[in-house]
């Protein structure tokens, strides 16, 4: 009888284990949303097309775009957001440079803000423009495990490139006709 106590102890401890182990393998699940605002641009718009909301902003050449938005957990672990991933979607004008650092517990969530710099108008005719729509965020649970997750904005983050007088880089040979 004993035995069989010890045979079913050690199975019931290895089956927490590996159901441990599983929980903290499953890939992290943060999701975005509202409420949202921007700052560093002197215009914005947001309107809807279909079933996409895009966020239209004037592009400023050199400054930083501050988007702020709600970031939740909907994992079954505390994560921690420990700022963007190395790799991240191309865009041809937003570059992202940084993210707000939170702890968030299980169904928690807070405002982050994601910092775009903007640049590379000489490169694009003066009708083009340049989305972003997700970007990809470094995470750490348990103090071990990080991941890379990708987060889909709750808004199309879009703005066009400038006219040549707005883009001091641009030459008359760097601009594709457009």
């Amino acid at each position: 009888m004993l035995r069989r106590l010890g045979l079913l102890a050690v199975l019931l401890l290895v089956v927490l284990a590996g159901g441990g182990v599983a929980v903290a393998r499953s890939s992290p699940a943060l999701s975005a949303a509202g409420p949202t605002s921007v700052a560093g641009t002197d215009a914005s718009a947001v309107f809807t097309i279909a079933d996409r909301t895009v966020r239209q902003v004037r592009y400023s050449d050199g400054g930083t775009l501050r988007y702020t938005f709600r970031l939740s957990n909907e994992g079954r672990l505390p994560l921690t957001v420990r700022g963007l991933a190395d790799d991240q979607p191309p865009s041809r004008l937003f570059h992202p440079t940084g993210l707000t650092p939170v702890h968030l517990a299980p169904g928690g969530s807070a405002d982050v803000t994601l910092a775009l710099h903007m640049s590379g108008c000489e490169t694009l005719s003066a009708r083009a423009g340049a989305f972003v729509t997700e970007v990809a965020v470094k995470v750490e649970r348990g103090g071990v495990l990080t991941d890379d997750v990708s987060v889909t904005l709750p808004e199309q983050l879009h703005t066009g490139s400038p006219r040549e007088a707005f883009c001091p880089n641009s030459t008359a040979t760097s601009r594709p006709a457009g």
